[in-house]
């Protein structure tokens, strides 16, 4: 049994939502190091992400993730994973266009696009916490698929 992650959503199969959908989380720190990933896979449509945010709640206002909208127009900040060396990857895009979905940002001109077909790709980020410190993690989503092999994680842990 793993310790120290914690599963924050996850969905498989996933619903099919054609506009950002924000998604809340309230975190309590277990180390002075956290991290958050998220892990895709598509069968016909592509996961988008924008604007991921997490703030302390003694100090709201200060953004510990960096690059949260991707407005670096790249993954500067973010690891990212490509399992079992999977096809049609994810990245950062301002324009992208799948199956006769047109994706767009929620904000900005950045967005990830993420879900390979044949294993989940990841994208993860570590960021100072204080253990004990309730954390608020907001982002943006949105999933124009379906499939039963569509599966959507996210978690946070150590």
């Amino acid at each position: 049994m793993l310790t120290g992650i914690e599963i924050v959503a996850s969905c498989s199969p996933c619903n099919s939502f054609t506009s950002y959908v924000q998604f809340g989380y309230n975190y309590t720190a277990i180390s002075n190091v956290t991290r958050i990933a998220f892990a895709l896979r598509r069968q016909t449509g592509y996961f988008a992400m924008d604007d991921i945010s997490i703030q302390d709640f003694a100090a709201l206002g200060t953004e510990l993730i960096v690059n949260g909208g991707f407005e670096t127009g790249d993954l500067t900040s973010w690891a990212y994973c490509d399992q079992n060396n999977a096809t049609s990857t994810g990245g950062v895009y301002s324009n992208f266009s799948y199956s006769g979905f047109n994706y767009f940002a929620r904000a900005g001109t950045y967005y990830y696009v993420g879900g390979s077909t044949v294993a989940a790709d990841y994208i993860m980020q570590a960021f100072p916490t204080i253990t004990g410190h309730r954390y608020q993690v907001l982002l943006w989503a949105m999933h124009p698929g379906s499939g039963p092999s569509t599966s959507g994680d996210f978690f946070l842990g150590v």
